[in-house]
Parts: structure tokens; C-alpha cells; sequence
């Protein structure tokens, strides 16, 4: 069962929210809080009225008032960029360090890979010809969670949250998720939006767990990178955006995660698609 989360604080959340309504007949099954639970096929949707961040472990509190424990829970949200540039992100969740917006410091919540990797590819197909570029945003803020999950967002201002096309991009998206079984893989180093993971994700056969992007390097002590491999499903390969920082700062993480069993791969180590 899959979990989507929706906010009724968060404009584009409920945007979304309109679209999936829109595209499925969907059974009221219960309540959650004080919104209904809403049931199609293996979906199952919850409203709440913070933002999401703030709702740590909604998935244990699903279980315990709907007997059901997801699979994975989907957040869809709003994104805000100072850039205010055109985007629609797909990310997992935790922190590196701080908990500056919610989770836990030095806390990686589960990702799901290949479900994850899908919403992107699904979403990159979806959205052709609307003016927004389609990208991963490495892993960043809560909530903390004991189930996989990732967000998935129009962005990066107020003035496209309510874009019907994109809502609908990313409400086919959710509900076309599929785990192709492809190897699992982590990303380290690069910017924030992972262009180079974003490139793999859209044309290797490769499902992309945890990022880390270079500002986040100087947290990933053994126990971090240790996190993220047991939080993607136990990912054993990495791809490092090499060019992206210092070779000394390549080679010593290359060799920490290889001796935490974890291998470097470079990209045509992957089948295309």
C-alpha cells in the first residue's frame, strides 16, 4: 500500500490533491484526524493540516488508525527556491547534520529507490513541453519516518503552485509508480538539484537511493554513509559527481565507502535504458 500525504496548508499539496480526485474514483475507507481516508487500488490518501514537515512518523500513525502499513509514503508538496526557477523535484527525506525543517539531526528517513527513481522518470515524461525543468533535490529535511518515502513538489514559487498541467504531471506520476528492480545506487557530490543523478536516474537502469551533495560531505561519517546504504534498501554501489570536488576529497570518500562494502560505480557500469 502506498501512502500519499496531502497539506492543506500547502496550496500546490492541494492542487495536487484536486488532480488525483480528478483522475481516479476514489472509496472513503475511514478517517484520519478529521479528513477522510480515501482508497484506489493500492493508494491510499490521508489529508492533514500542517505542513509536512511537521508530521513525523504519520506512517506509524496511519497503521495504528487504518491497520495498514504503506509501503511507502509519498508527500506531495509545494517546493520554494530563491532562483524561482521553473522546477518540479522529487527528493528522499532526513538530515545530514542540523534539523533546521523538521526530522532529526544526523537522522536519514528509509528511501525507496526504485518507486523514488520512477515518480522521477514518470514525472520527466509527464511534464515535456511546460516550461519546467524536472531534477532530484538531494536528501534534505524531515519529517522523520519509520517507512520509505519521498516528496515530490511543484516549484519554486507561489505563482506556479496552482499550475493545473504540473499538478496533473505529478499526480500521473504518483499513481504510475513501479519498482523496475533496477540496482540501487547513492549519489555524493554536486549541487542541491543532483544534476548528475538526475542524468542516471533518466537514462541508466539504475534506482537512486540517498544524495549527498558537496555541502553535506564534511557530515558523512561512517555511521552517515552507513545510513544512507541501509536507508536505500541496502544500496552497495555509490556514483560520485567526481568532477564536482577536490580529487583528495574523492579519494578518501571512495576509500570510506569501500571499506564499508560499498563499491564506486561510474555510469557505464549501468545498462541504459
Amino acid at each position: 500500500m502506498k501512502l500519499i500525504v496531502t497539506s492543506s496548508e500547502d496550496n500546490a499539496s492541494m492542487n495536487i490533491r484536486a488532480r488525483l480526485l480528478e483522475k481516479r474514483l476514489w472509496t472513503g475507507t475511514g478517517t484520519f484526524g478529521s479528513h477522510p481516508v480515501l482508497s484506489q487500488g493500492d493508494f491510499q490518501m490521508v489529508q492533514v493540516d500542517r505542513i509536512h514537515l511537521d508530521e513525523d512518523f504519520i506512517d506509524e500513525r496511519f497503521e495504528k488508525a487504518a491497520g495498514m502499513k504503506p509501503e511507502v509514503v509519498i508527500f506531495a508538496s509545494r517546493h520554494r527556491a530563491e532562483s524561482r526557477i521553473p522546477t518540479l523535484t522529487v527528493h528522499p527525506v532526513g538530515n545530514y547534520s542540523s534539523a533546521d525543517f523538521g526530522g532529526r539531526p544526523s537522522t536519514l528517513s528509509w528511501a525507496h529507490p526504485g518507486l523514488m527513481t520512477s515518480a522521477l522518470r514518470s514525472l520527466s515524461a509527464n511534464a515535456q513541453g511546460m516550461g519546467f525543468n524536472v531534477s532530484f533535490e538531494t536528501t534534505h529535511h524531515g519529517p522523520v519516518l519509520g517507512s520509505p518515502a519521498f516528496y515530490i513538489e511543484i516549484g519554486s514559487y507561489e505563482e506556479l503552485w496552482g499550475r493545473e498541467d504540473a499538478a496533473e504531471a505529478i499526480a500521473a506520476s504518483i499513481l504510475s509508480v513501479k519498482d523496475d528492480g533496477y540496482p540501487k545506487v547513492l549519489g555524493v557530490g554536486g549541487g542541491h538539484y543532483a544534476p548528475r543523478f538526475t542524468d542516471i536516474a533518466l537514462g541508466r537502469k539504475a534506482s537512486i537511493g540517498h544524495m549527498a551533495a558537496n555541502y553535506a560531505l564534511d557530515s558523512l561519517t561512517d555511521e552517515m554513509i552507513m545510513q544512507m546504504s541501509e536507508r536505500s534498501g541496502g544500496a552497495k554501489l555509490v556514483y560520485f559527481h567526481k568532477k564536482s570536488m577536490p580529487k583528495p576529497k574523492h579519494r578518501e570518500l571512495r576509500m570510506r565507502f569501500s571499506s564499508l562494502g560499498i563499491r564506486e560505480i561510474s555510469s557505464e557500469d549501468l545498462e541504459p535504458l
